[in-house]
């Protein structure tokens, strides 16, 4: 991907002319993020990548993170008995089980990391991306932004939350969305709540989609079904002020 396929904005856009909109409603999704060669490109790193690991939060500062290699060498019962033991044995009101490879982190511990993943972290922080929600959020303090791919299979869900932590200084998050077909029946939608708990708006996850919204925002993501034929895949993330 770093070399035939570079990631590359789709030029078709004009980033200010979403101004307006994502002031007044503090989310915006916009198809075609990436010029069509990118995106087959991403979505085939993506498809293609080994090294996930099963995320599960377990109680309040305690998330749980098993390699799925090692997770599917277990007798499937036994797979099957540890999760069910972990999701759901929390009290907090934030619960998730999904898949991930957190680039950011593993890049900052110093641990390898692949040249495809590495290139993602390069596009979501370059100049282009950054100015490119810079100009639709109107907002000047964008200094960087942290980058996971996350991967939801049947059974995999994350409850309602906010995304505030004052110490990150956390302005915006993203979801740039990278699985070819999806259905709103498969789950995997991202829920906006209201001050109810009603569901304002929805996103499902349409292929080479950015979504973008402001921080806090109590938003879902509704709980994959047996009725997902592919794993929903994207890259995610928050976009930090100096």
């Amino acid at each position: 991907m770093t070399g035939q396929f570079p990631l590359i904005l789709n030029p078709a856009h004009r980033p200010a002319a979403y101004g307006d909109v994502f002031r007044q409603h503090g989310r915006l999704h916009i198809p075609s993020i990436l010029t069509p060669d990118s995106s087959q490109a991403l979505y085939q790193t993506l498809a293609s990548a080994e090294d996930w690991t099963r995320s599960i939060h377990v109680r309040e500062g305690e998330d749980l993170d098993i390699s799925v290699r090692e997770l599917e060498a277990m007798p499937a019962d036994r797979r099957a008995e540890l999760e069910a033991s972990l999701v759901g044995s929390s009290s907090d009101s934030l619960q998730y089980i999904f898949d991930t490879v957190r680039i950011s982190a593993e890049t900052r511990a110093g641990r390898a990391m692949s040249e495809p993943m590495k290139a993602i972290a390069h596009f979501i922080n370059s100049a282009a991306f950054l100015e490119f929600v810079a100009q639709v959020t109107g907002d000047d303090r964008l200094a960087f932004a942290d980058v996971m791919a996350t991967r939801y299979l049947p059974g995999h869900f994350l409850t309602a939350h906010g995304d505030e932590n004052p110490r990150e200084r956390r302005l915006y998050a993203y979801v740039l969305n990278m699985t070819p077909v999806w259905r709103a029946d498969w789950g995997g939608v991202l829920m906006f709540l209201d001050n109810d708990g009603h569901v304002a708006e929805g996103y499902i996850p349409a292929f080479n989609a950015l979504n973008l919204f402001s921080v806090p925002q109590t938003h879902a993501v509704s709980m994959v079904t047996r009725l997902a034929q592919t794993p929903r895949l994207s890259i995610t993330g928050w976009l930090h002020a100096r």
